[in-house]
């Protein structure tokens, strides 16, 4: 799909949740030697401004917490870097309607932790049987908070080595890592991992694309859109997840992209849109005055305070057609971040 939404599930979820998938990281962590001696010696006045590790990691989300939780257990030298004032800070933000589509299934019928974990993709892995999600929710969608809540607590629990407030603007190479933030600190590394996910707003190549709105940051009060006509690009889980929210207030709501919807439970791919943000579906296919559109965006104009959108539908021929709405919301998906990279190790 043109989207990139599955990166909203992949932020719920470590891929595989059993004990044997991090094996290999276990056997290979403790076989490393816990000093480092390999790093090449800095001048002296480099070292009093800055900090060196073996492994130096950037994002504090479940996957940044789950490799310095193994890197902690392990003694290995390490640090985490978070540009949040905690760990999770990224669902403080997202999903912007509070909702996790991911499944917390707390009742199994199974006492073992592994067998449990295949419907909790929330926990993250640790020899504590009581650091699961399942003590913070109870919910099988639950709420953004309170994952931002356990992975907080996780951090703690464990005494993870996490500088917050440190967000990263600068990466480049010779034999090792330097690693700079904005606040102007310095880091030396062997290894560097970077578990941001993706986490910039994928913006179409549309003309006119820059008068929008965005699932950023635009207004999740219902009320701002009282009898107003919305357009709403993309057509995964953030887009319906937008149009849901709005069905009550806006006038018309149109969701727009030249593919057709992909459905998490025809693909089997759980980044395709999923039955808890499809109730938008339903006010379509019972002519509720909203809309599925299969089209290109020509271009996107404002005149007289309304936006003029010029586009040509995917499956008629080329038919074309210009629109008028209030408003137009991107919901395109992420992309990763590769601009603090220096061309000696851009990804």
């Amino acid at each position: 799909m043109s989207e990139v939404e599955s990166n909203l599930n992949s932020q719920h979820k470590i891929s595989s949740h059993t004990t044997e998938s991090f094996a290999w990281q276990k056997s290979e962590l403790t076989a490393l030697p816990k000093n480092p001696t390999c790093l090449p010696q800095i001048e002296k006045k480099l070292i009093d401004s800055s900090e060196t590790y073996k492994y130096l990691i950037i994002g504090g989300g479940p996957a940044g917490l789950q490799l310095a939780y193994f890197l902690n257990k392990a003694g290995q030298n390490y640090v985490l870097l978070e540009a949040g004032e905690r760990a999770g800070s990224f669902f403080e933000t997202f999903p912007r309607h509070k909702k996790l589509i991911s499944i917390n299934k707390v009742y199994t019928g199974y006492k073992e932790r592994e067998a449990r974990l295949r419907s909790d993709w929330h926990s993250l892995l640790c020899d504590d049987n009581e650091m699961f999600f399942g003590q913070y929710s109870r919910r099988y969608f639950p709420k953004a908070e309170d994952y931002v809540k356990y992975l907080q607590d996780y951090a703690e629990y464990f005494e993870l080595n996490i500088h917050y407030g440190a967000r990263v603007n600068n990466i480049s190479k010779t034999e090792n890592f330097t690693v700079k933030t904005e606040s102007g600190k310095t880091y030396f590394c062997e290894y560097l991992i970077v578990a941001t996910g993706v986490s910039l707003p994928y913006i179409p190549n549309i003309p006119g694309i820059e008068l929008t709105e965005n699932y950023f940051d635009c207004s999740i009060n219902p009320d701002d859109y009282i009898n107003q006509r919305v357009l709403i690009l993309g057509k995964g889980n953030s887009s319906f997840e937008t149009a849901n929210h709005l069905s009550e207030t806006a006038r018309a709501i149109h969701v727009c992209s030249p593919n057709s919807v992909k459905l998490a439970w025809n693909t089997h791919y759980v980044g395709h849109l999923r039955a808890v943000n499809n109730e938008f579906l339903d006010t379509y296919q019972l002519k509720g005055q909203n809309a599925i559109l299969d089209a290109y965006i020509q271009k996107i104009e404002h005149k007289n305070g309304e936006f003029v959108v010029h586009l040509t539908f995917s499956h008629a021929q080329g038919q074309k057609a210009i629109l008028l709405y209030d408003r137009v919301i991107v919901c395109t998906g992420f992309r990763f971040d590769d601009s603090i990279f220096e061309t000696t190790c851009q990804p």
